[in-house]
């Protein structure tokens, strides 16, 4: 995963700490009892003792064990904190109304994400969204449960019938970010892949024009069709 959006970089960061973490305890862990079997080892034959440790050694062990367990609590705590904090636009960012972030609604059914945007377009599967600027996707579902996943840009998101969840995060850099299902919803769930292109203000605001322009069209072609008798 490489971070492209303000938060991802501490979940990144806070991956790597607890893989270290649990390295460094399976590490401690093992070399204390080959140091155990090693220091109280007898030969064959020899009547087994009883051994005991130091006095407060079990008071010691626990201890650190509990503070190592609670500095990796706050260290959660606090990089998480900050993953939370919502993007703001940038300078080669989209202009919005008072600068709030572009709101885009994204529901989720099976197998497939739709995307509405501002102007009354849509696309499926496919998000397109300008570079330096906070956007807010409004995640629903039609039918089960859905994870918008797309590593890259946020952490994972459910879809879920009947609630409104939001994420939001802001693109540093133009290209393409994919994501695949992270929730079972169904028998194809392992088909329901999204893509976000991220694309300059110019070139977005052109692509939801152009989606408009092709909605209506097809729109007037179906109601052409159906006066004329030709479709049922």
């Amino acid at each position: 995963m490489a971070p492209h959006s303000p938060g991802t970089d501490q979940i990144d960061t806070l991956l790597w700490i607890g893989f270290i973490a649990a390295a460094i305890l399976v590490v401690v862990v093992n070399v204390a009892m080959l140091a155990v079997v090693r220091k109280y080892r007898s030969e064959r034959g020899t009547e087994p003792r009883q051994v005991s440790g130091g006095r407060g050694t079990q008071v010691k062990v626990g201890g650190a064990l509990g503070a190592f367990a609670l500095a990796m609590l706050v260290i959660g705590l606090v990089f998480t904190d900050k993953a939370r904090e919502a993007p703001a636009s940038g300078p080669a960012g989209l202009e919005t109304k008072d600068g709030a972030a572009l709101a885009i609604k994204a529901t989720g059914q099976q197998w497939l994400w739709r995307y509405d945007y501002p102007n009354g377009s849509f696309s499926y599967y496919k998000l397109v969204v300008p570079v330096d600027t906070a956007v807010e996707l409004e995640l629903l579902s039609t039918d089960v449960i859905h994870t918008w996943n797309v590593p890259d840009l946020s952490g994972k998101r459910d879809a879920v019938p009947g609630k409104v969840n939001k994420v939001v995060f802001s693109a540093d850099e133009e290209g393409v970010y994919t994501g695949n299902a992270a929730s079972l919803s169904g028998q194809s769930y392992s088909a329901m892949r999204t893509a976000v292109e991220v694309v300059s203000p110019d070139a977005y605001k052109e692509f939801i024009e152009g989606q408009l322009s092709d909605i209506e069209e097809a729109q007037e072609r179906v109601v052409g069709l159906i006066e004329k008798g030709e479709v049922p």
